[in-house]
Order: C-alpha cells, then sequence, then structure tokens
C-alpha cells in the first residue's frame, strides 16, 4: 500500500496534469473567439486577415482543434491517461490527503519560520465528509453532459477521425457562450480542488474566479492590433 507521501506526490501530478489541460483549452478556445469576434467587429483586421488567408485558416483551425482535442482528454474515461475521472477517483480513495493533519503537515513547511501562526491558520479546516466527494462528482457529471451533447460529436467526426469541415464546423455547431462558461467552469474547478488541498478551503465554499481568459483575450487583442 502506498504510503501518504506518495499518495500525495500522486495526486500533485494528476492535479497538475488537469491544470495544463485546462490551461491549453483556456489559451486556445479564447485565442480563437477572440480572433473571430475582432474579425467580425473590424474591416481592417478582416481584410488583414484576408490578406493572409491560408496562414489564418490553419491557424485558427489548429487551435480550435487543439481546444477540443484538450476537452477530450479531460472527460476521456480510460484507465491509463490523465484525466478528471481518474483525478477524482484519486482524491475519493483517499480523503486522508484532505484531512486536517495531512494539510497541517504542509502548513508546517509553509509556515517553518512563523510557526506561531500555524493554530491561526488551521483553526476553520474542517475534516472532508462524502458530501465532499459528492459534490465534486455532480460538479463534473453536469459538466461532462455538456461537454457530450455537443462538443464530444465535434471532437469525435471532425477531428479525431480526421473528417474535417474547416474551420466553419466548429463554429456553426458551437455555442460559444455555452464553451465559455464550461471552460470557465473547469477552471474553477481545478482552483477549488488547489485550495481544498493547499488551504483547507472546501471546494463548496470557494468563490468562483473571473472569467477564465480574460487575459488571453487582451494579449490577443494586442496582438490584432499590431497587424499591418
Amino acid at each position: 500500500m502506498a504510503n501518504q507521501t506518495d499518495l500525495e506526490a500522486e495526486f500533485q501530478k494528476e492535479l497538475q496534469a488537469f491544470e495544463n489541460d485546462i490551461d491549453e483549452v483556456v489559451q486556445c478556445f479564447y485565442i480563437w473567439r477572440t480572433v473571430h469576434a475582432a474579425a467580425r467587429k473590424s474591416r481592417r483586421v478582416y481584410d488583414s486577415l484576408n490578406r493572409n488567408a491560408g496562414f489564418w485558416n490553419v491557424a485558427i483551425g489548429s487551435i480550435q482543434a487543439n481546444s477540443l482535442i484538450a476537452l477530450g482528454r479531460i472527460f476521456d474515461h480510460s484507465h491509463d491517461s490523465h484525466n478528471v475521472k481518474r483525478l477524482l477517483k484519486l482524491i475519493e480513495r483517499n480523503p486522508a490527503i484532505f484531512s486536517k493533519a495531512a494539510l497541517r503537515k504542509r502548513k508546517e513547511k509553509d509556515l517553518a519560520n512563523a510557526l506561531h501562526l500555524l493554530d491561526n491558520v488551521m483553526k476553520d479546516v474542517k475534516e472532508p465528509t462524502l458530501s465532499d466527494f459528492k459534490w465534486l462528482d455532480e460538479f463534473v457529471k453536469q459538466r461532462r453532459k455538456i461537454y457530450g451533447k455537443c462538443y464530444k460529436q465535434i471532437r469525435d467526426k471532425h477531428y479525431a477521425h480526421k473528417q474535417r469541415g474547416g474551420v466553419t464546423v466548429f463554429v456553426a455547431q458551437s455555442d460559444r457562450a455555452e464553451l465559455a462558461k464550461l471552460v470557465t467552469d473547469l477552471n474553477n474547478l481545478h482552483g477549488a480542488i488547489w485550495h481544498w488541498y493547499r488551504n483547507g478551503v472546501k471546494p463548496q465554499k470557494l468563490k468562483p474566479s473571473r472569467t477564465a481568459g480574460k487575459d488571453v483575450v487582451k494579449r490577443t487583442e494586442k496582438f490584432i492590433r499590431s497587424l499591418p
């Protein structure tokens, strides 16, 4: 049986893989959405993109494909790959990772030079309960339904099996507001699990963060403005 240190190392590895996939989805989704929005709003941007249409069609198509492929990894069911199901199973089977005793040990390292603060940091921390794990399961279950009803089919048909219909396929079949919320929810889920592990804040208690991708939009808009 793995010891606590090994379990925490495995958990950190899975959480990092989850974060990497979410970051890829956020980056790709908001880049292509911002480029499309800019082209619709500005004739100058539209003409600039059109002058190099071959490049932009390939670039944006690849970005869109990457966003769906990364989403697919997150919701994958296989046992031998990193995915959110594997992460949640690891959490459910090893609740001691989130115990007060385990958190206290982590905080002792974090506060090695300020141990007098430790009791105050720990005073509101609660032991994990079955409802905490059920909350995570239900959260993911609802988002999996959203992914499955549309985006999984698009990914499987047009990307995984290379039956490409061009850039317009993804745009035409996607509800961009719904997809933006899905991306933000997954980003918030990662944050909730991270804060539970690092700070003892139960996932149900964490306030949602700002919309995922805000910084990506700013950087992409700055780049678009620089186009001749």
